[in-house]
């Protein structure tokens, strides 16, 4: 029973996987890995690595990564924007401990010199897939101006002979 189990899971995934590839289909795909370890008085060993794909129809398809290592002091991020065969991927380096930093921009199917029309190409094409922010958002009401007054009793009495309230003690 396990196996049969075991197996319709794994043709779901399977199936899963060739729709991320279909030209027409939205895809978001998540990965995430941290180790910590801490021994005696040493500060604590921590390892984190994600990356995340974003895919939507036409081609398009963005890439983030991160990996953190305290035990280096290395933190690197990259991103890549990708249209079909082309793309554009900033790498950033950090290393914490020796201050060292790099930025490293790598293309792909495409020239330096191409890199602003490519990323007003991005901009236009991923526009397609963002909701339309005026006509569904749920916008909080607009500030309406009031005016507190803090006189109190009769308007015609001066205000240092007004009375809030008697104590007795």
């Amino acid at each position: 029973m396990m196996a049969n189990m075991r197996n319709r899971m794994s043709d779901i995934h399977k199936q899963f996987e060739g729709l991320s590839d279909r030209p027409d289909v939205h895809s978001f795909k998540s990965s995430s890995v941290m180790t910590y370890s801490k021994t005696g008085d040493e500060p604590p060993k921590i390892f984190h690595a994600t990356s995340q794909t974003r895919k939507a129809p036409g081609g398009i398809k963005e890439t983030k990564k991160a990996i953190r290592d305290s035990e280096s002091g290395v933190e690197k991020v990259s991103v890549g924007h990708h249209i079909k065969d082309r793309a554009h991927i900033v790498k950033q380096m950090k290393n914490n401990k020796t201050g060292d930093q790099e930025l490293n921009q790598e293309f792909l199917n495409m020239d330096e010199a191409d890199a602003p029309s490519f990323d007003t190409e991005w901009d236009h094409e991923i526009s397609k897939f963002k909701p339309f922010e005026k006509k569904f958002a749920i916008e909080a009401p607009k500030h309406q101006r009031v005016q507190y007054s803090t006189k109190i009793g009769p308007p015609d009495v001066p205000r240092r002979e007004r009375c809030i309230s008697k104590m007795v003690i």
